[in-house]
Protein backbone atom coordinates (compact mmCIF):
# COMPACT_ATOMS: atom_id res chain seq x y z
CA UNK A 1 0.00 0.00 0.00
CA UNK A 2 1.16 3.55 -0.73
CA UNK A 3 1.52 5.97 2.17
CA UNK A 4 0.70 9.52 1.17
CA UNK A 5 3.14 12.19 2.32
CA UNK A 6 1.11 15.18 1.18
CA UNK A 7 -0.31 18.16 3.09
CA UNK A 8 2.54 20.46 2.20
CA UNK A 9 0.45 23.60 1.73
CA UNK A 10 -0.84 25.88 4.45
CA UNK A 11 -4.58 25.29 4.70
CA UNK A 12 -6.98 27.88 6.12
CA UNK A 13 -10.08 26.96 8.10
CA UNK A 14 -12.23 29.20 5.94
CA UNK A 15 -11.29 27.10 2.90
CA UNK A 16 -12.17 23.88 4.72
CA UNK A 17 -15.49 25.36 5.84
CA UNK A 18 -16.34 26.46 2.31
CA UNK A 19 -15.44 23.09 0.80
CA UNK A 20 -17.33 21.11 3.45
CA UNK A 21 -20.45 23.18 2.83
CA UNK A 22 -20.15 22.64 -0.92
CA UNK A 23 -19.53 18.89 -0.56
CA UNK A 24 -22.77 18.70 1.44
CA UNK A 25 -24.53 19.86 -1.76
CA UNK A 26 -22.42 18.38 -4.53
CA UNK A 27 -19.93 15.47 -4.67
CA UNK A 28 -18.81 16.03 -8.28
CA UNK A 29 -14.98 16.36 -8.24
CA UNK A 30 -14.76 18.57 -11.33
CA UNK A 31 -17.27 21.10 -10.03
CA UNK A 32 -15.66 21.06 -6.59
CA UNK A 33 -12.22 21.73 -8.06
CA UNK A 34 -13.60 24.63 -10.11
CA UNK A 35 -15.26 26.04 -6.99
CA UNK A 36 -12.02 25.85 -5.01
CA UNK A 37 -10.05 27.53 -7.79
CA UNK A 38 -12.54 30.41 -7.66
CA UNK A 39 -12.38 30.94 -3.89
CA UNK A 40 -8.59 30.55 -3.71
CA UNK A 41 -7.76 32.84 -6.61
CA UNK A 42 -7.24 35.92 -4.42
CA UNK A 43 -4.81 34.10 -2.11
CA UNK A 44 -3.10 32.12 -4.86
CA UNK A 45 -3.20 34.01 -8.16
CA UNK A 46 -0.66 31.62 -9.72
CA UNK A 47 -2.55 28.62 -11.12
CA UNK A 48 0.15 26.04 -10.31
CA UNK A 49 0.38 26.98 -6.63
CA UNK A 50 -3.40 27.24 -6.41
CA UNK A 51 -3.79 23.81 -7.95
CA UNK A 52 -1.53 22.22 -5.33
CA UNK A 53 -3.61 23.73 -2.52
CA UNK A 54 -6.79 22.55 -4.22
CA UNK A 55 -5.35 19.03 -4.32
CA UNK A 56 -4.72 19.06 -0.57
CA UNK A 57 -8.24 20.25 0.16
CA UNK A 58 -9.89 17.78 -2.21
CA UNK A 59 -8.32 14.81 -0.47
CA UNK A 60 -9.64 15.96 2.91
CA UNK A 61 -13.36 16.35 2.12
CA UNK A 62 -14.03 15.38 -1.49
CA UNK A 63 -11.81 12.53 -2.71
CA UNK A 64 -12.53 10.33 0.28
CA UNK A 65 -11.83 6.58 -0.09
CA UNK A 66 -14.89 4.30 -0.02
CA UNK A 67 -14.06 2.91 3.42
CA UNK A 68 -14.42 6.44 4.83
CA UNK A 69 -17.58 7.50 2.98
CA UNK A 70 -19.84 6.68 5.92
CA UNK A 71 -17.92 8.82 8.38
CA UNK A 72 -17.71 11.67 5.87
CA UNK A 73 -21.50 11.55 5.52
CA UNK A 74 -21.86 11.63 9.30
CA UNK A 75 -19.58 14.68 9.36
CA UNK A 76 -21.79 16.39 6.79
CA UNK A 77 -24.82 15.75 8.99
CA UNK A 78 -23.00 17.25 11.97
CA UNK A 79 -22.11 20.34 9.94
CA UNK A 80 -25.78 21.26 10.01
CA UNK A 81 -26.06 21.14 13.79
CA UNK A 82 -22.74 22.17 15.35
CA UNK A 83 -21.63 25.73 15.91
CA UNK A 84 -19.14 27.40 13.61
CA UNK A 85 -16.45 27.23 16.32
CA UNK A 86 -16.96 23.45 16.62
CA UNK A 87 -16.35 22.76 12.94
CA UNK A 88 -12.61 22.42 13.53
CA UNK A 89 -13.36 19.08 15.27
CA UNK A 90 -14.69 17.77 11.95
CA UNK A 91 -11.85 19.18 9.85
CA UNK A 92 -9.31 17.70 12.25
CA UNK A 93 -10.84 14.25 12.04
CA UNK A 94 -11.03 14.36 8.25
CA UNK A 95 -7.35 15.39 8.10
CA UNK A 96 -6.35 12.55 10.42
CA UNK A 97 -7.96 10.04 8.06
CA UNK A 98 -6.78 11.66 4.83
CA UNK A 99 -3.10 12.12 5.63
CA UNK A 100 -1.02 9.65 7.66
CA UNK A 101 1.65 12.33 8.07
CA UNK A 102 -0.93 14.70 9.58
CA UNK A 103 -1.97 11.94 11.97
CA UNK A 104 1.62 11.18 12.91
CA UNK A 105 2.46 14.87 13.33
CA UNK A 106 -0.59 15.40 15.57
CA UNK A 107 0.32 12.29 17.57
CA UNK A 108 3.91 13.43 18.05
CA UNK A 109 2.83 16.95 19.01
CA UNK A 110 0.33 15.54 21.50
CA UNK A 111 3.01 13.40 23.12
CA UNK A 112 5.47 16.28 23.29
CA UNK A 113 2.90 18.60 24.87
CA UNK A 114 2.01 15.95 27.44
CA UNK A 115 5.62 16.02 28.61
CA UNK A 116 6.15 19.77 28.39
CA UNK A 117 4.32 23.01 27.59
CA UNK A 118 6.20 23.70 24.38
CA UNK A 119 8.41 22.08 21.74
CA UNK A 120 10.63 22.90 18.80
CA UNK A 121 10.49 21.88 15.16
CA UNK A 122 13.68 19.95 15.76
CA UNK A 123 12.05 17.83 18.46
CA UNK A 124 9.08 17.07 16.20
CA UNK A 125 11.37 16.30 13.28
CA UNK A 126 13.37 13.77 15.28
CA UNK A 127 10.19 11.92 16.21
CA UNK A 128 8.87 11.83 12.65
CA UNK A 129 12.05 10.57 11.01
CA UNK A 130 11.91 7.48 13.21
CA UNK A 131 9.03 6.19 11.09
CA UNK A 132 9.19 8.28 7.89
CA UNK A 133 12.92 8.53 7.42
CA UNK A 134 14.99 11.58 6.52
CA UNK A 135 13.13 12.82 3.44
CA UNK A 136 12.95 16.33 2.01
CA UNK A 137 9.30 15.85 1.11
CA UNK A 138 8.43 14.92 4.69
CA UNK A 139 10.41 17.89 6.01
CA UNK A 140 8.38 20.27 3.86
CA UNK A 141 5.06 18.64 4.60
CA UNK A 142 5.15 18.53 8.40
CA UNK A 143 6.13 22.20 8.53
CA UNK A 144 3.01 23.02 6.47
CA UNK A 145 0.98 20.98 8.95
CA UNK A 146 2.39 23.15 11.74
CA UNK A 147 1.64 26.38 9.89
CA UNK A 148 -1.93 25.24 9.29
CA UNK A 149 -2.78 24.12 12.81
CA UNK A 150 -1.34 27.32 14.28
CA UNK A 151 -3.76 29.16 11.97
CA UNK A 152 -6.56 26.95 13.34
CA UNK A 153 -5.66 27.97 16.95
CA UNK A 154 -4.92 24.35 17.86
CA UNK A 155 -1.28 25.21 18.50
CA UNK A 156 0.29 28.47 19.67
CA UNK A 157 3.14 30.31 17.98
CA UNK A 158 5.53 31.58 20.65
CA UNK A 159 7.04 34.26 18.46
CA UNK A 160 10.37 32.44 18.49
CA UNK A 161 11.13 30.85 15.14
CA UNK A 162 10.58 27.08 15.20
CA UNK A 163 9.20 27.15 18.74
CA UNK A 164 5.55 26.30 19.54
CA UNK A 165 3.43 26.02 22.66
CA UNK A 166 0.19 24.44 23.78
CA UNK A 167 -3.05 26.29 23.04
CA UNK A 168 -6.19 26.23 25.22
CA UNK A 169 -8.08 22.99 24.61
CA UNK A 170 -11.24 23.31 22.56
CA UNK A 171 -14.48 22.16 24.17
CA UNK A 172 -17.91 21.22 22.89
CA UNK A 173 -21.24 20.37 24.45
CA UNK A 174 -21.97 17.91 21.66
CA UNK A 175 -21.42 14.28 22.64
CA UNK A 176 -22.15 13.30 19.04
CA UNK A 177 -19.27 15.45 17.85
CA UNK A 178 -16.89 13.93 20.39
CA UNK A 179 -17.95 10.41 19.39
CA UNK A 180 -17.43 11.31 15.74
CA UNK A 181 -13.87 12.54 16.38
CA UNK A 182 -13.09 9.34 18.24
CA UNK A 183 -14.35 7.33 15.26
CA UNK A 184 -12.17 9.31 12.86
CA UNK A 185 -9.21 8.93 15.20
CA UNK A 186 -9.88 5.18 15.50
CA UNK A 187 -9.87 4.76 11.72
CA UNK A 188 -6.70 6.82 11.40
CA UNK A 189 -4.92 4.42 13.77
CA UNK A 190 -5.25 1.60 11.25
CA UNK A 191 -6.20 -0.94 13.92
CA UNK A 192 -9.38 -2.97 14.15
CA UNK A 193 -9.48 -2.74 17.95
CA UNK A 194 -8.19 -0.07 20.33
CA UNK A 195 -8.08 -0.11 24.12
CA UNK A 196 -10.91 2.11 25.39
CA UNK A 197 -8.85 4.31 27.70
CA UNK A 198 -6.25 4.76 24.96
CA UNK A 199 -8.94 5.81 22.47
CA UNK A 200 -10.29 8.42 24.90
CA UNK A 201 -6.82 9.89 25.39
CA UNK A 202 -5.20 9.56 21.97
CA UNK A 203 -2.32 12.06 21.58
CA UNK A 204 -3.60 12.92 18.08
CA UNK A 205 -6.70 14.47 19.71
CA UNK A 206 -4.61 16.76 21.91
CA UNK A 207 -6.35 20.05 20.88
CA UNK A 208 -9.74 18.83 22.09
CA UNK A 209 -11.12 18.18 25.55
CA UNK A 210 -12.85 14.79 25.47
CA UNK A 211 -15.42 14.67 28.25
CA UNK A 212 -17.21 11.45 27.33
CA UNK A 213 -16.17 8.14 28.87
CA UNK A 214 -16.44 4.40 28.40
CA UNK A 215 -20.09 4.43 29.44
CA UNK A 216 -20.84 6.79 26.53
CA UNK A 217 -18.97 4.49 24.14
CA UNK A 218 -21.11 1.57 25.27
CA UNK A 219 -24.33 3.54 24.76
CA UNK A 220 -23.63 4.45 21.15
CA UNK A 221 -24.18 2.14 18.19
CA UNK A 222 -20.99 3.46 16.61
CA UNK A 223 -18.69 1.40 18.82
CA UNK A 224 -18.67 -2.13 20.16
CA UNK A 225 -16.96 -2.45 23.54
CA UNK A 226 -15.58 -5.86 24.57
CA UNK A 227 -14.19 -6.76 27.97
CA UNK A 228 -10.85 -8.54 27.90
CA UNK A 229 -9.46 -9.91 31.12
CA UNK A 230 -10.48 -8.38 34.43
CA UNK A 231 -10.29 -4.67 33.69
CA UNK A 232 -9.50 -4.00 30.02
CA UNK A 233 -12.13 -2.81 27.54
CA UNK A 234 -11.38 -3.02 23.82
CA UNK A 235 -13.24 -0.90 21.28
CA UNK A 236 -14.02 -1.66 17.66
CA UNK A 237 -16.21 -0.06 15.01
CA UNK A 238 -18.77 -2.62 13.80
CA UNK A 239 -19.83 -0.48 10.84
CA UNK A 240 -16.42 0.13 9.35
CA UNK A 241 -12.93 -1.33 9.55
CA UNK A 242 -9.84 0.89 9.43
CA UNK A 243 -7.39 0.40 6.61
CA UNK A 244 -3.92 -0.79 7.66
CA UNK A 245 -1.44 2.06 7.88
CA UNK A 246 1.76 1.72 5.84
CA UNK A 247 4.46 4.34 6.03
CA UNK A 248 8.11 4.89 6.70
CA UNK A 249 11.36 4.15 4.99
CA UNK A 250 10.34 0.57 4.16
CA UNK A 251 7.09 1.56 2.49
CA UNK A 252 6.65 2.81 -1.04
CA UNK A 253 5.62 6.41 -0.47
CA UNK A 254 3.87 8.73 -2.85
CA UNK A 255 4.17 12.50 -2.89
CA UNK A 256 1.01 13.92 -4.43
CA UNK A 257 2.06 17.54 -4.42
CA UNK A 258 4.77 19.90 -3.30
CA UNK A 259 5.15 23.62 -2.91
CA UNK A 260 6.36 26.48 -0.80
Amino acid sequence: MTAVVGFDRKIKLEWLDALADRVAQDHDPARLRAYLHDILRADHPAETARGKTVTVLMRIWALVPPEHHHIREQAIELLRSVSSRDRVWLHWGMCLMAYPLFNDSATSIGRLLKLQDDFTLGQLHRRLIQSWGERATVNRAYQRVIRSIVDWHTLADTGVKGHFATAPQLTTRSKKLQVWLLKASHLAQGKEMVEANALLTLPSSYPFKITIGKADLRETNDFAVHRQGLDMDMVEMPHGKPMPKVKGRNAKQQVLFSGN
